[in-house]
């Protein structure tokens, strides 16, 4: 779908030329060694694991921060946009210690590998922590940090361990950016209302996406909702993927009208919308935003 809108509108940033979007997300141009991918589903998928001895973790080759090639994409960005916001995706070091060694071998490894996993953690946040202070000075309006810690039932796992291994390094890059006043977003698919807690202690404005299939937004709006903003809330993986544009339409209001008053929302689609996604649906939600949804 990505493609067929570039080729379309003819932009790689065809949400803010095509339909008018406020936000760009962009990215540093990070080499973190990773496992063999393969492309399925429109997406890509770890098929073998890079790290295979934990003995090798200090030797691993990781990207220099301060190599300028790093914040290209950022600044240019920022240079065609210079009226829109732009925010900028970064996973934390437990997620590329994933791409290293899969979610199947990951949690095991934070009880078998311990201290070798927080090594590693330790060596790629100061490679982060660097990034994101460079990218602050390069003008990026907001940090986005992006790890799922949850499955549709809720944690992946105990929030003990989600702070240990994740969120106590990721809290790293939320200070440089609270230090350049950057409001700091938080992405976590599957049922994550559970997070939205821990995320405090980071820092975090906002959390994305709240599935509205596994999270009930009237609940975050009530607990947290002078709290945190919402940066999503629209249903990807059912509605606007699979119904009628009427559905479309009245979910979009739906949702608007749970979390969209004024103490915060960016009323979105949960994260990325299926490649299969009609047309027309993705017409109708942006429609219903632009036309229907005010304070």
């Amino acid at each position: 779908m990505m493609s067929d809108y570039e080729n379309k509108i003819g932009h790689r940033h065809w949400r803010v030329t095509g339909f008018g979007a406020d936000v760009i997300e962009t990215f540093a141009i990070l080499e973190f060694p990773h496992g063999k991918m393969v492309d399925k589903d429109g997406t890509q998928w770890l098929e073998e694991i890079y790290l295979k001895d934990w003995n090798d973790v200090q030797y691993i080759p990781l990207p220099d921060a301060s190599d300028e090639k790093v914040y290209e994409l950022i600044r240019q960005d920022i240079k065609e946009f210079p009226d829109t916001a732009v925010i900028l995706d970064m996973p934390t070091a437990w997620g590329y210690i994933a791409n290293m060694r899969s979610y199947e071998h990951i949690y095991m490894d934070m009880l078998d590998h311990r201290d070798e996993f927080k090594i590693l953690c330790r060596r790629i946040s100061d490679v982060l922590n660097k990034t994101v202070e460079i990218a602050c000075k390069s003008g990026i309006t907001a940090l986005y940090l992006m790890e799922d810690l949850a499955t549709t039932k809720g944690l992946s796992m105990s929030p003990a361990m989600i702070k240990e291994f994740c969120l106590d390094f990721a809290k790293e890059q939320a200070d440089i950016a609270k230090s350049f006043g950057k409001p700091v977003l938080f992405h976590c698919c599957g049922k994550a209302i559970d997070l939205i807690p821990h995320l405090e202690y980071v820092g975090v404005d906002a959390i994305n996406p709240l599935q509205p299939h596994l999270n009930d937004l009237a609940e975050f709006k009530s607990k947290f909702g002078k709290r945190f903003a919402l940066y999503g809330g629209l249903d990807n993986s059912f509605t606007i993927a699979k119904g009628t544009p009427q559905k479309v339409r009245e979910h979009v209001l739906d949702v608007f009208e749970k979390v969209g008053d004024c103490d915060g929302a960016l009323v979105f689609s949960s994260h990325d919308i299926s490649v299969d996604t009609p047309a027309e649906n993705i017409d109708m939600m942006i429609k219903t935003m632009q036309q229907e949804c005010f304070y």
